[in-house]
């Protein structure tokens, strides 16, 4: 089967720029068209995007509550730089699902709560500049966007289509990035089965997506997004790889399956507590030969990939007067020897390793210790974070995208 292709009726707001931008000074932005081909709309000028995008510099308190007592002076400081509205299509606003870091740049996710399918992806660009910039906008008018990554010249979207002419709800997707901006010309997709894509990861020109609760784990060819393998996987719910291994975390129960990335064979399936709710999300993401698992309702595991060992944990929230199951662990990622964790309307926790976590620990224990909630003003839902030792990214529902600046 060949990708499909949905460029056919693609209109270009104006004329595409692609010689145009060798008439730019060295390092100034690249200009690139609005475009749209009636099902996707990219909105590239930055001016109109700025209109989501409010800059900030405002100190991030962590509210130690029940954790009791912060000992010490925190040796790092939490700085809100920005904040991005949620996009708004049809007069609908969307909800921040989840975001993704590179060397300098965001990108984030978002669809539509309950049965209409409406999404968008954002390109943010947080290094380079002074200030975050917002690059790049594409909504959706037949699709929620699940997850999404990049390997630097196409954005993949895991995604669920109303279109009736796919043949299934859950596809893949991909679209062209240049300069850090959208471009449709570059565009393909891939129906799969079962009803949603819930993850998507790209290594090494392969690209590796769930399917959810009746699916799997497929495996593509990069931008062609021709399909390699298909492994059937239950309640497949994330996916991530670092180079050796493809992971891919599994609920009700919860369980880790690792693959080795280069031959795709499978390595071991390891159990965890927690994954336990239905139709819920889970994450795992690699580092230092572990796997952090945000495990729903059994909080967060460090799980040592060689052995399935549970090498620390931190049990999931108990807040007061919030129904338990709107504090679920939903993500949870680390640097050095710091964790940040999205619990749901319970809100963004940090935590600190007694390791750093990119160290190969092997089987050793690895304390950790909840510093406390991070302080925002009106934060919503939150349904992931990503942080990179220097930027913390928060999708927080539908309060859009919070930009963090991390410093020791």
């Amino acid at each position: 089967m060949r990708p499909i292709r949905t460029v056919t009726k693609l209109i270009v707001a104006l004329a595409f720029a692609a010689g145009c931008a060798k008439d730019n000074p060295v390092g100034a932005p690249q200009e690139f068209p609005d475009q749209t081909n009636g099902r996707i709309t990219v909105v590239n000028n930055e001016a109109t995007l700025a209109a989501r995008m409010t800059l900030r510099a405002v100190d991030v308190p962590i509210d130690p509550g029940q954790f009791g007592k912060v000992a010490a002076p925190l040796a790092f400081s939490l700085t809100e730089i920005a904040n991005i509205a949620s996009p708004v299509v049809g007069g609908r606003i969307l909800q921040a699902t989840s975001v993704v870091l590179d060397h300098k740049n965001a990108y984030v996710s978002y669809n539509m709560a309950g049965s209409d399918c409406v999404g968008a992806i954002d390109v943010i660009q947080l290094r380079s500049y002074a200030n975050p910039v917002l690059r790049s906008e594409a909504t959706f008018t037949d699709t929620d966007v699940s997850s999404v990554c990049s390997d630097g010249s196409f954005v993949y979207l895991a995604t669920a289509t109303s279109n009736p002419s796919f043949a299934s709800p859950s596809f893949v997707e991909a679209i062209g990035i240049q300069g850090g901006k959208l471009d449709l010309s570059e565009d393909a997709g891939r129906v799969l089965t079962s009803y949603v894509a819930t993850s998507v990861a790209v290594s090494n020109g392969k690209v590796y997506v769930t399917t959810g609760n009746t699916g799997g784990m497929y495996t593509l060819s990069g931008e062609a997004l021709g399909i390699s393998s298909f492994v059937p996987l239950a309640d497949a719910r994330w996916v991530d790889c670092d180079g050796r291994n493809v992971v891919v975390a599994q609920g009700t129960p919860g369980r880790i399956t690792v693959f080795d990335q280069a031959t795709g064979a499978l390595k071991n399936t390891f159990a965890f507590n927690g994954a336990n709710i239905a139709e819920s999300k889970s994450t795992a993401r690699l580092i230092g030969g572990k796997a952090l698992i945000a495990a729903g309702d059994g909080g967060v595991q460090v799980m040592n990939l060689a052995d399935g060992r549970i090498v620390g944990s931190l049990p999931r929230l108990i807040v007061a007067g919030l129904d338990p199951a709107r504090s679920v662990t939903n993500a949870v990622d680390g640097a050095n020897h710091k964790l940040f964790i999205s619990n749901g309307e319970a809100g963004v926790y940090v935590a600190e390793s007694s390791v750093t976590l990119e160290d190969q620990t092997g089987s050793s224990s690895i304390p950790l210790t909840m510093l406390g909630q991070l302080r925002f003003a009106n934060l919503q839902s939150v349904n992931h974070v990503a942080f990179d030792g220097e930027f913390l990214v928060v999708a927080a529902g539908l309060g859009g995208v919070k930009v963090v600046r991390v410093r020791d």
